[in-house]
C-alpha cells in the first residue's frame, strides 16, 4: 500500500534537518536570497538520495518481509524449473567458521528443488537435503554430476549467506532467460558489528567493464553446460572467484543480471576489485579529423590548439568551424592557424548551433575517425587521441568519450546517466581528484549510455550512417546524448575511457545566461523521443538515485 501526505513547510524543514543540517541551511539561505529553484533542487536531492555509507539504514527501510501467500508463494511452474546444485567451499580459513550461517541460510530457501555439494575438510551437514562430499583436489566435474545441461550451479564460499528468496528469484530469472548460460546478481557485506555495508549494485552486463575491473563478484550462477569445458579443474580451483571472473570474461553469449541483492559476504577475502590494463591500439594508418566549433574567446582556443600541438602521433587534421568571431585577437589567431598545413578554418554564419557546426565540419573531414572538441577543452596528455581512436575503430563501438576535469582537477565528466536530473547528466560531477568512482568505474574503460560532445570520438562511417547530429531538434543541448542513443539503436555501444584526459572549462564560450528558453524546447524533443530510455539506464542500477549528482542510494 502506498500513501501520500502533504507536509507543511515546518514539517518539511524538520525532516530535512534530520537528514542533513548543512544542506537544510543551504536550502534556507538560497530561498532567502530569492534563489528558490536552486533551494528546491537542494531539497529534492536531499529527499531523493541516501548516502552509500548509510546502506544499513536504507536496507532496513526498504526490506520487506517474506510473503509466502503472495509474491513468494510456491509456483506450479517450479515442477519444470531447473535443479540448483549449491557448491560450498570451505578453504580452512578463519573466515570459514561461518559455515553454519551459510548452511542455515540455505535451509531457509523457499525454492525446494536443490541439492548440496560440500568441498573442504571435515565439513558436516545435519539437514535432510541430498548432499555429496567432494575433495578439494577432485575433478570439478564431480560438483555437477547428475545435473541436466540447463540446471544451475550456485557456488558459495563458507561464511557467505543468501536471503530466503534467493533461489526463487534466481529460478524465476533464468527460466525467463533460457538463452543465457551465465548469470550474476547484486551483493553486499556484513561487518563485525553486524551492519550491512558496501552494497555492490551492478550495471547490466558490461563486458568491457568486466575485463578492465572484474565486477560480477561472488553472486554468480552457471548453467551446467557452461562448465563442461572446465570439468578437469580441481574442485577447489573451480570454486575460486578468480575462476568465475575468467568464465564471464570469455563468454560470448548473453549474460543475465538479476537486479536484487542475493548474497551477503561474510568476509573480504578474495575480493576481485583489481584493475586490469585495457589497451586498444589504433589500427595502423588510421587517421582522425578533429572538429572544433568556436566563436571569439581567443584565449580558450589558443589553449586548445596548444594541447593539440603536443598530441602524438600527429596523424590527424583539424577543422576549426568559426561561428562569426569578431574580436581582433580571435581573427589573428585564426589567420595564424590557417598557416599550418594540417589546419583548415571554415566559416559558418548565423546563430550558434553546435550540432550544425559539427555536421558542416564533418563534411570536410579527411580522417576515418571524427573527434568533436569544444574550444574550451585542453588535452592533458599527448596520447589522449590515440586512446580514443583505438576504441572508436572497434566494430561494436559507436561513440567514445574522454575523462574531463575542471581546471581545479575535480571531475567534470566520466560518462552520463540517463534519467539523472530528469533528462541525463554527469554522474559524480565535481568529485575530488583521484576519486575512483562507484565500483571503480571512473578509473577503467566501461560501457555507458552516453558521453558528452565536449570530447566525443566516432568513426565517420557510423556518424554518417545515422545522419550526424540532429541540428534541428538539438542545436545546443542534448544533441550528444541523442547521437549516442541513435548509435545504440543501430547496435553500437558507447564507451568511456579514462585514458584520454582533457581539461574542460565547461560552457566558458557561451556561458549559462539566456539558455533556459532554448533548452526547454530541446528538452521537450528529448522527452518525446527517448522517454522510454530514460526510465531505465542499463549502465546504472535502478536502486541508485537519479536526483543526486554523487552516486547514492535511491530514497
Amino acid at each position: 500500500m502506498t500513501s501520500c501526505k502533504i507536509l507543511s513547510r515546518r514539517e518539511l524543514l524538520a525532516l530535512a534537518w534530520e537528514r542533513s543540517v548543512w544542506r537544510t541551511l543551504l536550502a534556507v539561505g538560497l530561498s532567502l536570497v530569492g534563489r528558490g529553484a536552486e533551494a528546491g533542487g537542494v531539497l529534492q536531492e536531499l529527499f531523493g538520495a541516501t548516502p552509500l555509507n548509510r546502506y544499513h539504514e536504507w536496507r532496513a527501510r526498504n526490506l520487506r518481509g517474506l510473503d509466502l501467500a503472495g509474491l513468494e508463494a510456491r509456483r506450479d511452474s517450479w515442477h519444470q524449473a531447473p535443479h540448483i546444485r549449491v557448491t560450498v567451499l570451505d578453504d580452512g580459513s578463519k573466515a570459514a567458521e561461518g559455515l553454519g550461517e551459510t548452511l542455515a541460510s540455505l535451509e531457509q530457501q523457499t525454492y525446494p528443488n536443490w541439492s548440496l555439494a560440500l568441498v573442504g575438510p571435515e565439513m558436516t551437514y545435519q539437514g535432510d537435503r541430498h548432499v555429496i562430499h567432494v575433495e578439494g583436489d577432485a575433478r570439478a566435474g564431480k560438483l555437477w554430476e547428475g545435473l541436466e545441461e540447463s540446471d544451475i550451479v550456485l557456488p558459495i564460499l563458507a561464511g557467505d549467506t543468501v536471503p530466503d528468496y534467493a533461489m526463487a528469484a534466481l529460478v524465476e530469472f533464468v527460466s525467463a532467460h533460457r538463452g543465457g548460460r551465465l548469470f550474476y546478481a547484486d551483493e553486499d557485506s556484513i561487518d563485525a558489528g553486524r551492519r550491512y555495508v558496501a552494497p555492490e549494485l551492478k550495471p547490466d552486463w558490461s563486458p568491457i567493464f568486466h575485463r578492465a575491473r572484474p565486477y560480477v563478484g561472488r553472486a554468480v550462477y552457471f548453467r551446467r553446460q557452461a562448465l563442461e569445458d572446465h570439468a578437469d579443474l580441481s574442485s577447489a580451483e573451480m570454486l575460486r572467484p578468480s575462476t568465475w571472473d575468467a568464465l564471464f570474461a570469455v563468454e560470448v553469449g548473453p549474460v543475465g543480471h538479476i537486479r536484487r541483492v542475493l548474497l551477503t559476504k561474510g568476509r573480504k577475502a578474495w575480493q576481485t576489485d583489481e584493475r586490469v590494463a585495457v589497451a586498444i591500439p589504433a589500427p595502423q594508418g588510421t587517421t582522425a579529423t578533429l572538429i572544433v566549433p568556436t566563436r571569439d574567446r581567443a584565449e580558450l582556443l589558443a589553449a586548445c590548439l596548444a594541447g593539440l600541438e603536443k598530441t602524438k602521433p600527429r596523424d590527424f587534421d583539424l577543422v576549426i568551424v568559426d561561428n562569426g568571431s569578431k574580436e581582433p585577437a580571435t581573427r589573428l589567431l585564426l589567420d595564424r592557424a590557417r598557416a599550418y598545413p594540417w589546419v583548415r578554418v571554415i566559416e559558418f554564419e548565423g546563430p550558434f548551433n553546435f550540432s550544425a557546426l559539427c555536421n558542416r565540419a564533418a563534411e570536410h573531414a579527411k580522417g576515418r575517425v571524427l573527434v568533436f572538441l569544444n574550444n574550451d577543452t585542453e588535452a592533458m596528455r599527448p596520447d589522449w587521441l590515440v586512446n580514443l581512436i583505438g576504441w572508436a575503430m572497434r566494430p561494436d563501438i559507436g561513440a567514445v568519450g574522454a575523462k574531463l576535469l575542471y581546471p581545479s582537477g575535480r571531475l567534470q565528466h566520466a560518462g552520463l546517466v540517463l534519467g539523472l536530473g530528469g533528462y541525463a547528466a554527469h554522474v559524480d560531477i565535481d568529485a575530488a581528484p583521484g576519486y575512483p568512482g562507484y565500483l571503480d568505474r571512473c578509473g577503467v574503460p566501461h560501457e555507458v549510455s552516453a558521453v558528452t560532445g565536449a570530447c566525443l570520438a566516432v568513426e565517420k562511417s557510423k556518424f554518417d550512417a545515422i545522419g550526424g547530429f540532429d541540428a534541428e531538434r538539438y542545436p545546443i543541448e542534448l544533441g550528444d546524448i541523442d547521437l549516442c542513443l541513435r548509435l545504440r539503436q543501430r547496435g553500437w555501444k558507447t564507451v568511456f575511457t579514462p585514458d584520454a584526459v582533457l581539461m574542460h572549462h565547461e560552457s566558458a564560450t557561451r556561458g549559462r545566461a539566456n539558455i533556459a528558453r532554448r533548452y526547454a524546447a530541446e528538452r521537450r524533443h528529448f522527452l518525446a523521443s527517448w522517454k522510454d530510455a530514460l526510465l531505465d539506464d542499463p549502465c546504472f542500477h535502478p536502486a541508485l538515485s537519479l536526483t543526486s549528482r554523487r552516486t547514492s542510494l535511491d530514497y
